[in-house]
């Protein structure tokens, strides 16, 4: 039977001097290789000689990064003030049509309630998961909402309202944007006809 070796003792010094180049080559890697590649920073000019830059900012560009402040539009806005009477306990759904991309301003406001409500959308295009929706926004509220919205895929985008009261409620919703319907749509419904 053979007796275990020893290991070797490493010094403070050269333990030290490990840490500091294996720092070393950490920050290397980082500058050169992963800022240019990942976020299309450069700060040494190799990411751009490796071809490491333009893949970097391709992928801020696509994420976001690169901030649009002026979109064309091929039709014009329309703009909508429906008043949505909802009985005591009753529930329902207004969803505007938006291609993705497509802008909607809306304001809305209840008269009675108190009302529960969903912000949400439905994929009308393109390959998605059976019953799929985003929800956007939820909350019980008597008085309303106002914001913005731009529509992450092409789809219905709108509310569902619960009044949770046993008296009528009346919604008062308006919308601006490029839609091409705002219309009701049944619970148990799956599509705007």
């Amino acid at each position: 039977m053979q007796a275990p070796s020893a290991i070797p003792a490493v010094s403070k010094r050269k333990l030290l001097a490990t840490t500091a180049l294996s720092l070393l080559a950490a920050v290397v890697i980082v500058l050169v290789a992963v800022l240019p590649a990942e976020f299309g920073k450069d700060p040494t000019g190799l990411g751009q000689l490796l071809g490491l830059k333009t893949m970097g900012q391709l992928k801020v560009n696509s994420a976001g990064g690169e901030e649009i402040v002026a979109h064309s539009h091929e039709r014009k806005p329309r703009n909508a003030r429906i008043e949505i009477a909802v009985n005591g306990r009753e529930e329902l759904e207004y969803k505007a049509q938006l291609e993705k991309g497509e802008p909607l301003l809306y304001h809305w406001s209840v008269q009675g309630g108190p009302v529960h409500f969903e912000f949400h959308g439905e994929p009308t295009a393109g390959s998605w998961p059976e019953g799929y929706f985003r929800s956007y926004e939820t909350g019980d509220t008597d008085q309303g909402r106002s914001g913005s919205f731009v529509a992450p895929f092409t789809g219905r985008h709108g509310w569902y309202w619960r009044n949770d009261s046993d008296d009528p409620a009346v919604i008062v919703l308006e919308a601006s944007g490029y839609y091409s319907k705002l219309a009701r749509i049944d619970v148990g419904r799956a599509r705007i006809e």
